[in-house]
């Protein structure tokens, strides 16, 4: 007796859905989408850490990236880096463009 067609096609889209692999973390989800914030190049210079912030702000789920968020935006820019550095580090990230590094 052969399965019937729908057997296959589930089959098929839950080994397609394996294939993908793991998903990120939720902190780690946050980091990528802060770090991609503001890369909207219709907008002025000048507007898009605005339009950047303001897109954090409606996506960011974890209380841990807001938590760091709201750190970076309170410290001194030299001091920045010392915040970002573990936060890249547990997120597996080298650059982040829209919080300096490049």
């Amino acid at each position: 007796m052969t399965a019937p067609w729908y057997a296959l096609v589930i089959t098929g889209l839950a080994l397609a859905a394996g294939a993908c692999g793991p998903s990120d973390d939720p902190f780690t989800a946050d980091m990528k989408m802060i770090c991609k914030a503001g890369q909207d190049d219709s907008l002025p210079p000048e507007m898009r850490q605005l339009a950047g912030m303001k897109e954090i702000a409606g996506k960011i789920k974890t209380a841990e990236a807001a938590r760091l968020m709201s750190e970076i935006m309170q410290v001194a820019p030299s001091d920045r880096d010392a915040l970002l550095t573990p936060a890249l580090a547990k997120a597996k990230l080298k650059r982040c463009p829209f919080l300096g590094r490049p």
